[in-house]
């Protein structure tokens, strides 16, 4: 996973950027304000400065890391086919690990999300910020679904298919399911030991989108 603060602007970056270290060593639950300080490159009292505690601070870093991939996503940053964005997707989110490179999430710090959105559960301020992700993703991914269908339907353009009659699929569909299977991978791999689920899963994935891609309305 590429660092977002690798070349902090201002105080407030580095600060997240401490915060953001200081997160995927120790997780939500042994975080402190004093352990941010620790990965600040200048006085730790700076932090209290701008910050009144940790959740004020981590929801303030959730929102950069967002604001980070939108911006990303409208830069068109993601620069691989469709069906191949979609299965990185799935595999970041089921076995981080198995994919190299920048766009490999960092597995300490996906526990890290985690740990904050479960604090979703009880706190307003987290469940804004993931609320606000889950619009994100999901209008990335359906965008994503979108492609995917059209390059699959155009390559089949005078084929006849078994599934020509029946209904369309809306792509918010196909899109919502894999956003949804993968918050759940996520809670998965980082609760269990047991990471053998992972291939059926995304084999299982890859099934469902060979039968479904074709019938996704792309004209919507």
């Amino acid at each position: 996973m590429k660092d977002p603060f690798a070349e902090p602007a201002d105080t407030r970056q580095a600060i997240l950027g401490a915060a953001f270290r200081a997160l995927c060593e120790h997780g939500y639950a042994d975080l402190t304000i004093k352990r941010i300080g620790e990965e600040f490159d200048k006085s730790p009292s700076l932090v209290y400065h701008h910050y009144d505690g940790k959740d004020e601070l981590l929801v303030d870093l959730l929102g950069f890391l967002l604001d980070g991939f939108e911006a990303s996503v409208s830069e068109g940053a993601f620069d691989m086919a469709p069906r191949e964005r979609l299965d990185t997707y799935v595999a970041a989110t089921t076995d981080p690990n198995s994919i190299p490179g920048e766009y490999g999430p960092d597995g300490r710090f996906m526990t890290a999300i985690v740990e904050l959105r479960a604090q979703a559960a009880t706190d307003d301020a987290y469940r804004d910020h993931f609320d606000r992700s889950d619009r994100v993703f999901g209008s990335f991914l359906e965008r994503t679904v979108r492609e995917a269908a059209t390059e699959v339907q155009e390559g089949a353009r005078g084929e006849e298919r078994a599934d020509a009659t029946a209904d369309p699929v809306p792509p918010a569909e196909v899109a919502s399911a894999l956003q949804t299977l993968a918050v759940g991978g996520m809670f998965r791999w980082t609760t269990t030991t047991d990471d053998e689920w992972a291939d059926d899963t995304r084999r299982g994935i890859r099934r469902h989108l060979e039968l479904v891609l074709p019938r996704v309305d792309t004209d919507g």
